[in-house]
C-alpha cells in the first residue's frame, strides 16, 4: 500500500478551509481522511481541521483490527465529532455556523471501509473503471433515493445541488458507510468538489494512471485543476493496494 495527498486553495480562493490527513491505528489498520469546511460559513477551516484531527487520533489510539466493528465505531465517532463541532461553536460566536462535510477510508488486506457526509467523494479506480463509491448528499440525489421526485423533476429544483448533511449543522449527522473490494492494481482517490467541478473522470483517470510516483500523480491532479480555474480548494489523495 501507498498514500500520497496534498491540499492547495485553488486557482480562485486565498484561503484553504480542506484538511486531509492520514493515521494508522496499533493494528497497523491505516484510515484516510478529507474534510471540506462550509466556506459560506466562518470557521468552515477550525471545523474541518477539528474533524480530521478528532477522527485521526481517536483512530490511532482505537484497538481495531476488523471490518464489522470499524463501521460501528466510524458511525459513533461522526456523531461524537457532530456534537463536538456543535458545542464549540456554543462558545464562540464567531464559529457558531461552522461546518465541514467529511470522506475517508479504512484500508484492510482486500477490503476498504468508505464513509461519508455531504459532497467529497470517494472513486476507485479498478483496471480501466473509475468509479464513485460515495454517495453525495445533495437535495437532489435525496429527493430521486428516497423515490420523493423523478430525475428530472430533482435536477429542475432550485436548490437542486444544496448540501443536505454536514458535521456542525444539526443533530442529524448521519455518517454513510459502505464496504468495498481493494485488490491488486486497484487505486482509491479521495477528494473535496474543487477537483470535480473542473475536471471529468476520464481526466481523473488519466492522472490516476500516469507512469509517475504517487506523489507526482497527486501534484499534477491539483495543478490540472487551477489549470481549468478551480473555483474552489482543492485536495487529492491517492491509495494503491499495491505499493508504489
Amino acid at each position: 500500500m501507498a498514500i500520497a495527498y496534498h491540499t492547495d486553495p485553488g486557482a480562485k480562493r486565498p484561503d484553504n478551509q480542506d484538511y486531509v490527513g492520514a493515521f494508522t491505528n496499533s493494528f497497523g489498520r491505516t484510515m484516510v481522511i478529507v474534510a471540506d469546511g462550509v466556506t459560506s460559513n466562518e470557521g468552515g477551516e477550525v471545523a474541518s481541521a477539528m474533524t480530521v484531527e478528532h477522527f485521526g487520533h481517536a483512530w490511532e489510539s482505537s484497538q481495531l483490527e476488523t471490518i464489522v466493528p470499524t463501521i460501528e465505531w466510524l458511525k459513533n465517532q461522526a456523531i461524537i465529532e457532530n456534537q463536538t463541532i456543535l458545542e464549540a461553536g456554543q462558545r464562540f460566536e464567531e464559529l457558531s455556523e461552522m461546518a465541514t462535510t467529511l470522506v475517508l477510508a479504512v484500508l484492510f488486506d482486500d477490503q476498504i471501509v468508505v464513509a461519508n457526509l455531504g459532497d467529497s467523494k470517494a472513486f476507485l479506480l479498478h483496471g480501466d473503471e473509475l468509479t464513485q463509491l460515495s454517495f453525495d448528499h445533495t437535495l437532489k440525489n435525496e429527493m430521486i433515493r428516497s423515490g420523493a421526485l423523478s430525475t428530472e423533476s430533482a435536477s429542475n429544483l432550485p436548490n437542486a445541488r444544496s448540501v443536505t448533511r454536514f458535521l456542525g449543522v444539526d443533530q442529524h449527522a448521519i455518517l454513510e458507510v459502505i464496504q468495498h473490494e481493494f485488490v491488486g492494481e486497484d487505486m482509491l482517490f479521495l477528494t473535496t468538489d474543487g477537483i470535480t467541478k473542473v475536471l471529468t473522470q476520464d481526466e481523473i483517470k488519466a492522472t490516476m494512471r500516469l507512469e509517475a510516483s504517487l506523489d507526482i500523480r497527486v501534484f499534477d491532479m491539483i495543478q490540472q485543476a487551477n489549470n481549468h480555474g478551480a473555483p474552489d480548494n482543492v485536495t487529492a489523495v491517492l491509495v494503491t493496494h499495491e505499493k508504489d
